[in-house]
């Protein structure tokens, strides 16, 4: 069945569970992990062009050989259509980007593309990462997880700085972009997460804001809730954890 607009709740396939039918001729099928930020990115993407699609979520601990044959390395999100397979976020997004109806997404000025693409470094190296450290850091290890916040901020202050001296309310100008896209998921996360007040930084605070209104936004959104109980689930090793939350068969 070909779904809507959403992060895509299907239950997911584990080791031993049966591959599925065959993808119908011209129907986009997406290979995710709803809970997954770079799924996340290339959700944005399909809900901001109103790309319908269909879901098949793979569960990342216990994963079924044949998806193997779909991406050797394993990795989501996947995506399929009409005998084509194409993996990564970035690569996925800006496909659907370019071979699908609708507004353009990409910075299509050269050098305001090259800027974003250097945030994007920055934002990878400083914030993601160390969003990753503070949350797999043991809870009794003050050190490591002040060390992992300091400069994870480093990252939210420069996205800061980025967007003053953009002069607009998004990363891509006045709407959201592939860029704003490809960044939000992991902000969403941080501000979930993470024990940091986004209201100390005024400029990221109001960019947050402002992306919760936007259409794409809100049909992928999860819950500070639900992301909170997916990591504490997922960091204990809970083979479960990916279908916490609404299952939609």
């Amino acid at each position: 069945m070909v779904a809507g607009i959403g992060m895509g709740n299907s239950v997911h396939l584990k080791e031993g569970s049966p591959e599925p039918a065959p993808v119908a001729k011209g129907v986009l099928r997406v290979y995710g992990m709803k809970f997954c930020p770079y799924v996340h990115r290339l959700k944005l993407v399909l809900a901001a062009k109103e790309v319908a699609h269909e879901t098949i979520n793979i569960n990342l601990k216990s994963k079924p050989k044949w998806y193997f044959v779909k991406n050797p390395q394993g990795k989501v999100p996947t995506i399929e259509i009409d005998g084509n397979v194409i993996c990564e976020s970035d690569i996925t997004s800006e496909y659907v980007d370019a071979v699908y109806p609708g507004r353009k997404l990409s910075t299509t000025d050269a050098l305001k593309a090259a800027n974003e693409k250097m945030l994007l470094v920055y934002w990878g190296n400083k914030s993601v990462t160390n969003f990753y450290k503070y949350c797999m850091a043991k809870a009794d290890d003050k050190q490591a997880k002040d060390a992992a916040l300091a400069t994870l901020k480093e990252g939210l202050e420069y996205l800061a700085t980025f967007l003053k001296k953009n002069g607009t309310a998004f990363i891509c100008g006045s709407q959201p972009g592939l860029t704003d896209y490809f960044l939000y998921p992991h902000l969403e996360r941080i501000n979930a997460i993470v024990p940091v007040d986004l209201k100390q930084i005024p400029k990221v605070k109001t960019y947050f804001d402002q992306m919760q209104e936007d259409k794409a936004v809100k049909s992928c959104r999860f819950s500070d809730e639900l992301h909170r109980e997916f990591g504490r689930k997922a960091h204990a090793g809970d083979i479960e954890a990916y279908d916490i939350g609404p299952v939609v068969q």
